[in-house]
């Protein structure tokens, strides 16, 4: 059985009016989750990941293509952490942003932050080790772990667009609490990542 096909089933079980009101979305889902699979890729990714906190596509992959060519067309640490601040901020980093990614590239390089490990230790705890970087918070750790480690149960609380799409699936109030959202989710685990495929798609849909 594929990924989609176990977690729509669990779905089907566990909360049949999420499972009814995505229908819809059912065969837009991948039918497995597949993650980077070298530090090299998987540093990358969360680069990109940074670079787009608050940011919208467009504005991202500007920035991202800036940042590659200062660092002569491949991301890595050693290149990130010898990029003076300046180059960093003229190629459209905040001064944030830009403090966030030598700190990632240091924990990388001395090996304090194995990203290939966040794929075979539990979520929560591979979330943690993420956000003990400086600037990681819990977007940008849950956004790398769905979608560039390709983790199979993780939730985002603090995702608007997942926030909007349950609040209006479930008839509750704007800005409802995070602890309400969590609650929520736990149905949909161990295949949470899904159920927000499923959420941002719904979200989608009815925003146009």
């Amino acid at each position: 059985m594929t990924g989609r096909a176990a977690a729509l089933k669990h779905f089907k079980r566990a909360d049949s009016h999420f499972y009814k009101a995505t229908l819809p979305h059912h065969a837009s889902l991948p039918t497995e989750l597949f993650g980077r699979q070298t530090r090299a890729e998987l540093f990358a990714a969360l680069v990109r990941t940074v670079v787009s906190q608050q940011l919208g596509g467009a504005a991202a992959e500007t920035i991202y293509k800036r940042l590659k060519a200062l660092c002569k067309g491949s991301i890595t640490p050693h290149a990130l952490i010898g990029a003076r601040p300046a180059a960093l901020r003229a190629a459209g980093l905040s001064g944030s942003k830009a403090k966030t990614l030598k700190k990632t590239a240091r924990a990388v390089k001395t090996g304090k932050l194995d990203l290939v490990s966040l794929k075979n230790i539990p979520e929560a705890e591979a979330a943690e080790r993420l956000m003990a970087i400086w600037g990681l918070g819990p977007w940008s750790a849950e956004m790398f772990l769905m979608f560039s480690v390709g983790r199979p149960d993780i939730f985002s609380a603090g995702d608007l667009g997942l926030a909007r799409a349950i609040e209006m699936l479930y008839k509750l109030p704007k800005n409802a609490p995070r602890e309400k959202l969590l609650a929520i989710s736990q149905k949909w685990s161990p295949y949470r990542t899904y159920a927000c495929l499923l959420l941002w798609r719904l979200r989608d849909t009815k925003a146009g």
